[in-house]
């Protein structure tokens, strides 16, 4: 099957998912499906479609290579066909335009023990239910296409999240559950929706910002021609670059960030680390590249998520709070991750 039909043949398997209604869960599908790692979700149905579209690839390969061993390029069958569906499906893979630019699919072939990667048990995972279909009869490889569609189905079902905003809410109480919310590891996805919502609020708020952008998890900031995490501008002008992480700034973290966003060509003079703390064995090392660069006309700056959001919210008139609370869900309802929108919808649930 070529592009065009690859995506036909996609498109009535999905209806009859969708038409099949609820069914029951299937871990081992999806822990795939519902992955941390929006990569793997785009993943798992591009290798096993492609494989379908032409049962002489291999279900493995991920470029084209003139070798005989049914290589291909799954990179450009993802963005021609799994892309395009996606956008019309409610974005339920994560939305991303180019899915197959993340690293570790940025290699000949995916194969057990993959180094060099992040969350390693989420690739071994997916390896370890792709590599038995590789030669197997090809109505396993349909079922087991079926059942990724039925795990998708199911999934978009339970996108359908309203979230119990309450019409007032106390300063500590937003704390609480920000914190709450954060202390679960999220691969850096919940610290980025919140501060995101954060500088759009406290842009408006304060009337800092009129424009405020963030990237992707696992969006290769070069790809997405971002200086880092979240870009602040006013006027088209760019004020402050944002970059977000869930664990301590280390030095070399700091130097390949301040690095980036010099390099970016954006003019920029001001760059916030977004983080818990710094390293401690990297406290003096990490404070002599900031003096180094504040000499050089940069501006760095460190700060807790959870420390902005009270000093703004403590500023600012109460209904903020209720604004930010709600461009939190709007965040990862873009997002579309479904264990931290349902996190969120629980703590908030309890405030009520």
């Amino acid at each position: 099957m070529d592009f065009v039909e690859s995506r036909e043949w996609l498109d009535a398997a999905w209806r009859e998912a969708l038409d099949a209604g609820d069914q029951e869960p299937d871990p081992e599908v999806d822990q795939l499906t519902n992955s941390r790692v929006k990569s793997i979700r785009y993943a798992i149905i591009t290798q096993l479609l492609g494989k379908i579209a032409d049962p002489e690839r291999n279900l493995l390969a991920l470029q084209q290579r003139d070798d005989g061993q049914g290589s291909w390029d799954a990179r450009s069958f993802a963005k021609k066909v799994i892309v395009p569906w996606e956008a019309d499906n409610h974005g339920v893979l994560g939305s991303s335009s180019e899915p197959y630019a993340s690293k570790p699919l940025r290699r000949t072939k995916l194969y057990r023990g993959m180094d060099n990667v992040r969350n390693a048990g989420d690739w071994e995972a997916l390896v370890e239910f792709l590599e038995p279909l590789e030669s197997a009869p090809s109505e396993n490889l349909h079922d087991a296409f079926k059942r990724v569609m039925a795990s998708l189905a199911r999934m978009l079902a339970e996108q359908q999240i309203t979230y119990p905003i309450p019409q007032r809410i106390g300063l500590p109480q937003l704390m609480n559950i920000l914190e709450a919310f954060l202390a679960t590891s999220s691969g850096g996805l919940r610290p980025l929706a919140v501060a995101t919502a954060l500088f759009r609020i406290a842009g408006e708020g304060f009337s800092l910002f009129d424009d405020v952008q963030s990237q992707g998890i696992n969006e290769a900031d070069a790809a997405s021609g971002m200086p880092g995490d979240i870009m602040c501008r006013k006027g088209g002008e760019l004020c402050l670059v944002i970059e977000v992480k869930d664990q301590n700034l280390t030095l070399a973290d700091a130097q390949s960030s301040t690095r980036k966003a010099k390099e970016s060509g954006a003019g920029l003079t001001d760059l916030l680390f977004a983080v818990p703390a710094t390293r401690r064995a990297d406290d003096d090392d990490i404070a002599e590249l900031f003096s180094r660069n504040f000499a050089a006309g940069l501006n760095i700056y460190v700060a807790q998520i959870q420390s902005l959001s009270y000093h703004a919210f403590a500023l600012l008139k109460e209904e903020w709070r209720v604004r930010f609370v709600r461009e939190i869900c709007s965040e990862l309802d873009a997002r579309q991750e479904q264990p931290a929108r349902k996190a969120w919808h629980d703590l908030l649930l309890g405030l009520n």
